[in-house]
């Protein structure tokens, strides 16, 4: 388990203890409440040290009920502020990207764009063999994460979007891997396949802005 899952049972758990305690409180004030009031409403004696007496057992009993109150409003302030945390907690695993995903998303993305450069290179004649063997080990990579699947965490949507780019991820790298130097080099196939990447970059873009990723910062480490 992760640690938001940690935190997510922990909190949860804490809920439960401080709204119990807070109950039990609550009831304990109850009755505190129901001996102090009829203490309350009768007349203090007239004998001075029962009077003394009873004045003092009033102030106890006063002073346990409000006691018990304040604890009682204390824990259960507690118990919905662990609930509140617990469900944020949950929240924000469900629609944010743990560091696997994250990491598999952000280097998918810079391979898509150099298997844009090597296909380029190949069309254009700039030492085609080479850039064959450099598109073969981007595109290995590509159908590696596209292996991947999406953390169960996140939320159901968020899974089925992520899972569905990482079987592009998968077909793109297994097709492209197949390709000769002249393949690519034949202008339709080469415009076919930089057309599959461009689908793909679109689902990227929708996964980034399910998922909030910065791809302006990630243009900028390039």
């Amino acid at each position: 388990m992760s640690v938001l899952d940690w935190s997510f049972v922990i909190l949860l758990s804490a809920a439960l203890l401080f709204f119990l305690l807070g109950i039990l409180f609550f009831f304990s004030f109850l009755l505190a409440s129901k001996k102090f009031k009829p203490v309350k409403k009768k007349r203090p004696p007239k004998n001075k040290k029962k009077r003394r007496q009873f004045l003092q057992l009033r102030k106890q009993l006063d002073k346990k009920r409000r006691s018990r109150r304040l604890w009682s409003i204390l824990f259960l302030l507690i118990a919905a502020m662990s609930l509140g945390g617990g469900f944020y907690s949950r929240y924000y695993q469900q629609n944010n990207l743990g560091g696997d995903d994250s990491e598999a998303l952000v280097q998918s993305y810079y391979l898509l764009e150099e298997a844009v450069l090597q296909i380029n290179n190949v069309q254009a004649g700039e030492n085609p063999q080479k850039s064959i063997k450099n598109l073969q080990e981007v595109t290995s990579r590509l159908a590696s994460f596209g292996a991947r699947k999406a953390a169960m965490s996140l939320s159901t949507d968020g899974q089925t979007l992520l899972n569905r780019h990482f079987t592009m991820l998968r077909e793109l790298g297994v097709n492209l891997n197949g390709q000769t130097v002249e393949s690519l080099q034949n202008q339709g196939t080469s415009e076919g396949y930089l057309e599959d990447i461009e689908k793909v970059r679109e689902s990227q873009s929708k996964v980034f802005k399910r998922f909030s990723v910065n791809e302006g910062a990630l243009k900028k480490k390039q």
